[in-house]
Parts: structure tokens; C-alpha cells; sequence
């Protein structure tokens, strides 16, 4: 979902109407009505007839792709508000805006998600009112509200910029500092949180990935993952558009890129290594971590931080920031799942109605990032 933009952009071609039916619009609304379908069955069923979670794994591929991964790849937009203003790097607001956007996007589709994972989703709001502050869950679930509300509050603010409300956009101006700040501390908090989550039941995974690192693991992987899609969105937006991408720019926030991605695999290095971990085996989660770690993670790193010919080429930033970015969805598939494989022989494979809800929320962001795109001043200066 945190890919959004990218996809969305493909919506867009030069010269067609806002009301024009592309075969990628078509495609996102068969899936919009499938997993609408399915995700009414869900309501009327329940979770039991229409996924296959057990007690072993209670929580499946609506956790894993539509909160672990969603979130982590809409990193962008806190990743790029520190760079350009706590960092003071004024070349990259450019990027700002629509990272900002496609957050935002990702996040009401995360919270609207955990209406469908959730046994009784009607007491959502209960961490407004029913305050637990020994509970990780309880600051996950209030840092997220108080983060999507932060990027409303940005997406508000172009909504009125397209309207020319110039008072409403003075006043929110005014206190855009504080969303800001607010935005990073928000994210710094849940997105390590998330991880310091599953170090609740260790016991029942894999020693790979249970680790008392997993927290700050989870925040430095969110930053790579961040700025590997606004990589992303930015040269296959370009490329939908038929524009030219400002690839000098991209390759510098290339090596940031790279810089985030060797700061996770030393990271990890040292945890293992720390907790004498074994790590050489051929069985399937071992083969999985050697994917992630050196193939999402190391690879890219290398390439793009020691072959400058590669960082300043399209072609090998966009394969780089697309191993990234999956390399975070796959961590995250990792933790949540494969970590517990074989834990008191339970097994779990989404059902078809857990797959065709998770493709409808995709759809469903692409579309409304795409309805979004089209009305907001996504480029107008930043304050």
C-alpha cells in the first residue's frame, strides 16, 4: 500500500480525462468489488469461516501486509520531513508532498484494515477511553491515531491551498512546525514499537528473528523502506507521466538509501552474532532470512552505495529501491510468519478471502491516491 503513488500514476495518462477508464482502472475496480464481496462475508461469517487462522497463528496476512508492511513502507513521509527539516537538505522538498500524500493513504487503509482483522473491530475506539500505558499495543494503536491525524492535518492544508482558502491555509501554516515534529516522534515511536511487539512471545519463534533488537530493527528497516518507494514513486510516476525524473537528485537520496540499508545489516551482523545465533542451514525460514538479509538488504546497499553507475541510472535505482522495498515486506512476512513456522505443528496459508480483501484495500489505495493526485497541489512549494 505504501506504494501507492507509483501505481497510481499509471492512472494518469498524458492527455486522458480525470473520468478516463484505463485497463489498470478496470483492473483495481474488479478487485475493489472482490474483495468488497469478500470482505462482507467476513462480517457475516466471521473470521473462522473465511480465513484460515488458528490458534497457532491467530494473526495472518491481514497483519502482515496490511499493518507490519503497510506501515513501514509509508515511512516516507516522516523519512522525508526529517531529512528536509530537521536535516535542513531543502533540495528534496520536491519528494515531500506526494510522500506525504501516499502516507496518509496507507495509513487510513491500515486503520480501515484492522476493522477486518479485529474479532470485534465496533471497540476500535476503546484505547481512546480505556487507557493501559504497561500495554505496547495501547501505544501502537494511540501513536497511529494521533500520526494519521498529523498527516490529515498536511493533506488538509492542500486541500485548501486547491480551494484558495488562504486564511485556513495561513492558520494550519502557522502550527506546521508542531505537525512536524509531532510526525517524526509519532513514527519513531509505533514504527519501533511494532516490533517490540511480537518480543512478547519469543519463545514461540524462530531464534532468527527473536531478538530483544527487533524494535529498533523494525525503525531502521521503516527508514530504508521509506525511502526506497519515494524512490520508486518518483521514477515510475515520471515514467507513467511520460516526464523526465530528476535522476541527479534520486541518486543523492540514493546513497541515503544505501546508508540506511548498511546501518540495518550491521545491525543485524552484530545482533546475531551477539546472541551466537546459528545461521547456516538449508531448511525453508533459514533460506528466507538469507533472502532478506542478503539479498534485500546487502545487495542493494552494496550496489548502490560503492557503483555510482548504478545509483545514477534509472534502471538501477529502480531494481535497487524495488529489492528494498520488498526486502521490508518480507521481513516483516518473516516475523509475523515464517518465524513461527512449525510452533506446535500449526500451519497457515491465507484463504481466498483473506487474499482478495488484502488486493482490495491495494486497489482501493490506488484509486484514492489516484482521485487525490489529480486535484492537490502535490509540487507547490512547501513551507
Amino acid at each position: 500500500m505504501a506504494t501507492v503513488e507509483q501505481v497510481g500514476s499509471a492512472f494518469t495518462e498524458p492527455g486522458s480525462s480525470p473520468a478516463g477508464t484505463s485497463p489498470w482502472r478496470l483492473v483495481a475496480y474488479y478487485f475493489l468489488a472482490t474483495g468488497a464481496i469478500a470482505g462482507a462475508a467476513r462480517f457475516v461469517f466471521g473470521l473462522g469461516a473465511t480465513t484460515n487462522l488458528n490458534d497457532g497463528y491467530p494473526w495472518g496476512l491481514w497483519i502482515s501486509f496490511d499493518v507490519l508492511t503497510g506501515v513501514a513502507l509509508a515511512a516516507g513521509g516522516f523519512t522525508l520531513s526529517a531529512i528536509v527539516y530537521v536535516f535542513d537538505l531543502k533540495e528534496f522538498r520536491p519528494l515531500l508532498r506526494p510522500a506525504k500524500l501516499s502516507a496518509f493513504v496507507g495509513y487510513v487503509m491500515v486503520v480501515l484494515g484492522l476493522f477486518f482483522d479485529l474479532g470485534l473491530p465496533w471497540r476500535l475506539w476503546h484505547p481512546l477511553v480505556m487507557w493501559n500505558p504497561r500495554s505496547v499495543l495501547f501505544e501502537v494503536s494511540w501513536c497511529v491515531m494521533l500520526y494519521t491525524t498529523v498527516l490529515a492535518l498536511d493533506v488538509l492544508t492542500m486541500i485548501l491551498e486547491a480551494r484558495e482558502e488562504e486564511r485556513w491555509v495561513r492558520i494550519l501554516r502557522s502550527i506546521y512546525v508542531a505537525l512536524v515534529v509531532a510526525g517524526i516522534v509519532l513514527s519513531t515511536m509505533h514504527q519501533s514499537s511494532l516490533g517490540a511487539m511480537y518480543l512478547l512471545m519469543p519463545e514461540k519463534m524462530s531464534t532468527l528473528w527473536a531478538t530483544p533488537a527487533l524494535g529498533p530493527l523494525f525503525y531502521s528497516s521503516a527508514i530504508a523502506g521509506g525511502l526506497a518507494v519515494v524512490i520508486l514513486e518518483a521514477l515510475l510516476g515520471a515514467r507513467a507521466r511520460r516526464r523526465t525524473p530528476d535522476v541527479e537528485l534520486l541518486s543523492s537520496l540514493g546513497k541515503g538509501l544505501a546508508a540506511a540499508l548498511l546501518v540495518t545489516f550491521a545491525m543485524r551482523v552484530t545482533d546475531l552474532y551477539a546472541r551466537r545465533v546459528p545461521v547456516w542451514s538449508f531448511d525453508g525460514p533459514h533460506l528466507l532470512f538469507y533472502l532478506e538479509l542478503f539479498g534485500t538488504v546487502a545487495l542493494p546497499a552494496a550496489l548502490l552505495g560503492f557503483f555510482p553507475a548504478v545509483r545514477q541510472g534509472r534502471i538501477g535505482l529502480t531494481w535497487c529501491a524495488g529489492l528494498s522495498a520488498f526486502g521490508v515486506a518480507l521481513n516483516r512476512f518473516n516475523v509475523s510468519l515464517t518465524s513461527y513456522a512449525g510452533y506446535r505443528d500449526f500451519r497457515y496459508f491465507p484463504s481466498v478471502a483473506e487474499f482478495a480483501v488484502t488486493l482490495g484495500f491495494i486497489s482501493l489505495a490506488i484509486l484514492a491516491f489516484d482521485f487525490a493526485a489529480r486535484r492537490l497541489p502535490l509540487h507547490a512549494p512547501t513551507p
